[in-house]
């Protein structure tokens, strides 16, 4: 997992897994487990900035088990809900190739064959994959096998590592993976009896059996032509730049190293080109687009600064880091470039604007006085654990666990006063599930109407 939970990404809703894992005894069990602890202990420098009961809260965790056997299922949803604990979502929870996860790819495991929205912490059908095909897209999902969907949302909350008491990234994570999650934090059943009441209103119940990934890839083939016409795909340029009179839009999908790598980006050549040209089009109005990214390399948020910032005191640094052995850097507030940005500028952020992501619409708030546009991002806003991981391998299961090493923080902000909570939006955007049908974009409908309603303003002073 990226976030972890990226390692599984790719393969969305495809997953299912019958129970025929081997077992770890009590003992083994446990072992893997007091490691894990000792180890973000060792390794996350922010542990007892952001979460003073970590210790507390493992220990009673751990003295709760019964001793018997475990399946390694079963045991992965305990490594998940430790590191969970620690308050902290730049966690790596095991790969493809391990013990427990191998068997996703190779189609020995089976799941819920259905991929789901939700929306307004309610869960809803996108795509039906089964065999029986009585599912319609926008039915809503009450329960699965008696279990009501805001109690399976918090079995699979427990296991998922986060920053702070930060929903709207878990809640995006659940949706782009809900199928194996399910299984792996849930239950592992062979059929899903699901309580749907359909867009009519009208409550049924519906039956369906568990598929492998290549089932369902067959049934998606066979059953769902067009259907996903209006999802968008994964922009093929590191940044979009479009102009439309005094208005430019920024789009900056991604800051991972392979992309940056693939296209050979140096992320200050890139801002002052970018500003320079903002510059000699005369743009009054900037409007950056950081909805899905999920972060990458930092130089990519801290660069910006000196194009945006308009002088205001924000602090004596821009940022601080401490490694896990206690070295600590600081980063001075850049100068203001030549080819600073003097007009207005709008961000447009969702629950997965994360990492150096939702750090670089941090500093468009707070250097820029930006005006943020959509839902509470992924990442702490006034700090976090991230930068390289130390990965470690558990003694018993051989799973493979990166644990965050480096603390990086922010001074103290005078504009958003919050602990344990990401970026939170001046104007707040919610979808229903005809706009997404529709491929409706309410953040861009809503940064055009405050744009028209900043023109009246002027116009009226004039």
């Amino acid at each position: 997992m990226l976030k972890t939970i990226t390692l599984f990404y790719i393969c969305t809703l495809h997953f299912a897994m019958p129970l025929y894992a081997q077992k770890l005894s009590y003992a083994q069990s446990k072992a893997d487990l007091v490691q894990l602890k000792n180890s973000i202990q060792k390794y996350n420098p922010a542990l007892q900035v952001y979460n003073t009961s970590f210790e507390s809260n493992c220990d009673e965790f751990l003295s709760s088990f019964e001793a018997d056997s475990i399946s390694l299922i079963d045991h992965f949803k305990r490594i998940s809900q430790v590191c969970a604990m620690s308050n902290e979502g730049h966690f790596a929870l095991g790969n493809w190739n391990d013990t427990v996860h191998s068997g996703f790819l190779n189609n020995r495991y089976k799941y819920l064959p259905v991929s789901v929205k939700i929306l307004q912490e309610k869960l809803f059908v996108w795509t039906d994959n089964s065999t029986e095909q009585l599912l319609k897209r926008g039915d809503e999902i009450l329960a699965i096998n008696d279990l009501k969907v805001p109690y399976i949302f918090s079995l699979i909350d427990k296991s998922l590592p986060s920053d702070g008491q930060i929903k709207t990234y878990n809640l995006i994570s659940m949706e782009l993976g809900f199928a194996w999650m399910f299984y792996l934090y849930v239950a592992q059943p062979t059929s899903f009896r699901l309580e749907i009441k359909d867009t009519d209103d009208r409550l049924r119940y519906v039956t369906v059996q568990s598929l492998n990934r290549a089932t369902q890839f067959e049934n998606n083939a066979k059953y769902t032509t067009n259907q996903n016409k209006n999802e968008s795909d994964e922009m093929n340029e590191f940044y979009h730049l479009k102009h439309t009179g005094d208005v430019s839009y920024l789009s900056l999908p991604s800051f991972d190293f392979l992309r940056i790598k693939k296209y050979g980006i140096k992320s200050k050549k890139m801002y002052a080109s970018i500003f320079r040209e903002l510059g000699k089009r005369l743009t009054r109005y900037l409007v950056v687009d950081l909805r899905n990214n999920t972060g990458g390399r930092n130089e990519f948020a801290d660069d910006i600064v000196p194009f945006i910032n308009k002088g205001l005191n924000r602090g004596e640094f821009l940022k601080k880091s401490v490694s896990w052995q206690g070295k600590e850097k600081t980063y001075k507030i850049p100068k203001t470039s030549k080819f600073f940005f003097q007009g207005s500028i709008y961000v447009l952020v969702n629950g997965k604007t994360f990492s150096s992501g939702s750090v670089l619409a941090r500093y468009l708030k707070e250097y820029a006085n930006a005006t943020i546009i959509g839902e509470e991002s992924g990442t702490r806003y006034e700090g976090f654990a991230a930068g390289s991981k130390q990965y470690i391998t558990l003694s018993n299961s051989k799973l493979r666990i990166g644990i965050p090493r480096y603390h990086i923080f922010f001074p103290k902000s005078n504009i958003q006063h919050t602990s344990n909570q990401g970026l939170l939006p001046d104007y707040k955007i919610e979808y229903t599930l005809e706009d997404i049908e529709q491929g409706s974009d309410l953040h861009l409908e809503k940064v055009k109407s405050l744009i028209q309603a900043e023109e009246s303003a002027i116009i009226k002073k004039q």
